[in-house]
C-alpha cells in the first residue's frame, strides 16, 4: 500500500474520521491507531509485522529494565545487550548479502571456501527508520530514567506510527508520545495538513517521478550513450529528484500527522541554499543528522577530545550514516565524501575563528563569498549524489568520467526539455515557496472550500501523474 497510491488514499480516508471519533476515548484511540499502523505495515508483507512487534517489545522491555535497575554495571550490560540485539536484527536483514559477498570475495582471494551459507534474506521495509526510533527511546531512558514510558501501547505506537515508518522523519519519544493525549481539533490544522499533503504529493509524484523516468534512469544506466552536457543535466536532475523525493515524503508525513492531530518535526530547510557542508547538514534530513549527532558523534567523543579526534569522529559518523542508507559500498563512499568534506569545512571554520573571532562578515566581498559558497556546496553535494544514485561505485565513476569528457557527441535531444530542468532547478535553489500561491489563492476561501480544493488537487496529482501535470505547468510558463 504505497503512500502515493489510491489504495492508501482510501485507507487514510477511513482512518481519519475514526481517529477523531475515538480520540476522546484514550485507550481505545491508541489501540485503534496502533492497529491501523500495523495494518498499513502488514500490507507490504505480513512477515514484516512480526519483526516490528519483536523489536518494539524488546525496546519497551529493556527501557523498563533501565528504569527499574539501580546497579550501574547491570544497566550497562543490558544496554550493550539491547544494542547488540537491535543492531544485529538490522545488520542481518539489511546487510547480510553485502557481508556475505564481501567475505566470499576475501576468501576467494586465498582460494578458500566460504563457510557461511547463503540465504535469501528479505528486507523489511522501513527497518532503518523504526530501528533508529527505538534506539533513541531506549538510549534516552538509559541516560535519564524519567524518559521511560511504562505503557507498551504508547511505545509500540511511537515505533510503528504509519505516516513516518517508511521514510521518516525520525521521531523522538518525548516529543511524540505526549501528543497522544491531545484532544483538540482545529480548522487550521486541517488546512495546513492538506497543504503539506498536496505539496508533498506534487514534489514526490510529479517532479521527482518525472525527472527519474525521463532523465535520471537513462543517464545513470548508460552514461556512455549521452553527451557530457546531457550527463551533467542528468546528475543535476538527480540532485533535484532526491530532494523532492525525500522532502516530498516528509511533507506528506507531516501533513497526515497534522490531520491526525500530531505536530511532526520538519526535515528539510532549503538545503540547497547552504553556504557550506556543515550548513547543509543542519538543513538536510534534519532528524537523521541530529540523530547521528546525539547517538553516534557525541558518544564517540564529539569535539571534546581534541581537534584530531573531532575530525576522525566526523568521518566515522558520516561513513556509518552512508551505510545506513543502503547495503552497498557506493553508499559508504558517499558517506566518506561527506565526512572528509565536513573535515575540510571545520578546518576552515576553526582557523577562521582563531584568527578573526566570531564577528559576522559584512559588505560586498563577504556577500560574494557567501554566494560562491552556496554554488560550491551545491556542486559538491550534487557530485556526491552520483555515488548515492548509481548502482555501484564503478558505475558512479563512469558517470563522472563521461561528464568530465566535455564531449558534445551523444544523445541530448529527447532526454527532457532542458528548460524544464532549469525551471525546477531555479525553483529549488531560489527557495521558491509554493505556500505563497496557497496563501493568495486558497487561504482566502472558506475552510470547507479550502479542504475541497486541496483534496481535488491531490486527486488530480494521483490521477494524472508527472506526464500529465508537468507538461501543463511547463507550457504555462
Amino acid at each position: 500500500m504505497n503512500p502515493t497510491s489510491f489504495e492508501f488514499a482510501l485507507f487514510f480516508l477511513l482512518v481519519l474520521p475514526l481517529n477523531w471519533l475515538l480520540r476522546p476515548y484514550d485507550f481505545a484511540y491508541r489501540i485503534f491507531l496502533l492497529g491501523a499502523s500495523y495494518v498499513f505495515y502488514a500490507s507490504f508483507n505480513l512477515k514484516f509485522v512480526l519483526i516490528l512487534f519483536i523489536f518494539s517489545f524488546l525496546t519497551w522491555f529493556f527501557a523498563i529494565i533501565f528504569r527499574e535497575t539501580a546497579d550501574r554495571r547491570f544497566r550497562k550490560f543490558c544496554l550493550i545487550l539491547y544494542l547488540c540485539i537491535s543492531l544485529g536484527i538490522l545488520v542481518f536483514f539489511k546487510y547480510y548479502e553485502m557481508l556475505y559477498l564481501s567475505l566470499d570475495y576475501v576468501l576467494g582471494v586465498f582460494k578458500a571456501a566460504n563457510p557461511v551459507p547463503f540465504m535469501d534474506v528479505f528486507l523489511p521495509i522501513g527497518i532503518s527508520f523504526f530501528t533508529f526510533q527505538g534506539l533513541s527511546y531506549a538510549i534516552d531512558v538509559y541516560r535519564d530514567e524519567k524518559n521511560v514510558v511504562k505503557n507498551p501501547v504508547d511505545v509500540f505506537l511511537f515505533i510503528s506510527f504509519f505516516p513516518t515508518i517508511l521514510s521518516g522523519p525520525i521521531l523522538r519519544a518525548k516529543q511524540f508520545i505526549p501528543q497522544l493525549h491531545r484532544k483538540k481539533f482545529s480548522a487550521v490544522d486541517v488546512n495546513s495538513g492538506f497543504y503539506l499533503l498536496v505539496s508533498g504529493l506534487f514534489k514526490k509524484l510529479v517532479i521527482s517521478s518525472y525527472l527519474s523516468e525521463h532523465i535520471v534512469r537513462q543517464v545513470f544506466a548508460a552514461p556512455e550513450g549521452f553527451s557530457s552536457l546531457a550527463v551533467l543535466i542528468g546528475v543535476v536532475s538527480y540532485s533535484i529528484q532526491i530532494y523532492c523525493d525525500f522532502s516530498g515524503y516528509t511533507d506528506m508525513a507531516r501533513g497526515m500527522g497534522r490531520l491526525l492531530g500530531f505536530d511532526l518535526p520538519d526535515n528539510f530547510n532549503s538545503p540547497y541554499a547552504s553556504q557550506n557542508l556543515r550548513d547543509f547538514w543542519h538543513r538536510w534530513h534534519i532528524t537523521f543528522s541530529t540523530w547521528l549527532r546525539d547517538y553516534l558523534y557525541i558518544p564517540l567523543g564529539g569535539n571534546r577530545k581534541g581537534r584530531f579526534r573531532k575530525y576522525a569522529n566526523l568521518v566515522v559518523t558520516m561513513a556509518l550514516g552512508g551505510l545506513w542508507h543502503g547495503a552497498a559500498y557506493n553508499f559508504l563512499v558517499w558517506g566518506f565524501i561527506h565526512g572528509f568534506g565536513l573535515v575540510a569545512v571545520h578546518l576552515y571554520i576553526d582557523r577562521k575563528t582563531r584568527t578573526r573571532g566570531d564577528s559576522p562578515d559584512q559588505g560586498f566581498l563577504p556577500a560574494v563569498s557567501r554566494f560562491l559558497g552556496r554554488v560550491a556546496t551545491f556542486g559538491y553535494v550534487t557530485l556526491a549524489w552520483v555515488f548515492f544514485g548509481a548502482e555501484d561505485a564503478a558505475k558512479a565513476m563512469d558517470i563522472l568520467a563521461r561528464m568530465a569528457d566535455l564531449d558534445p557527441e551523444g544523445a541530448t535531444a529527447g532526454l527532457i526539455p532542458v528548460g524544464l530542468a532549469v525551471l525546477v532547478l531555479a525553483s529549488q535553489i531560489s527557495r521558491f515557496d509554493a505556500r505563497r500561491l496557497y496563501d493568495h489563492l486558497v487561504r482566502p476561501l472558506p475552510a470547507p472550500v479550502q479542504g475541497a480544493v486541496l483534496g481535488l488537487l491531490a486527486v488530480v496529482i494521483l490521477k494524472l501523474g508527472p506526464d500529465g501535470v508537468l507538461p501543463f505547468i511547463y507550457f504555462s510558463f
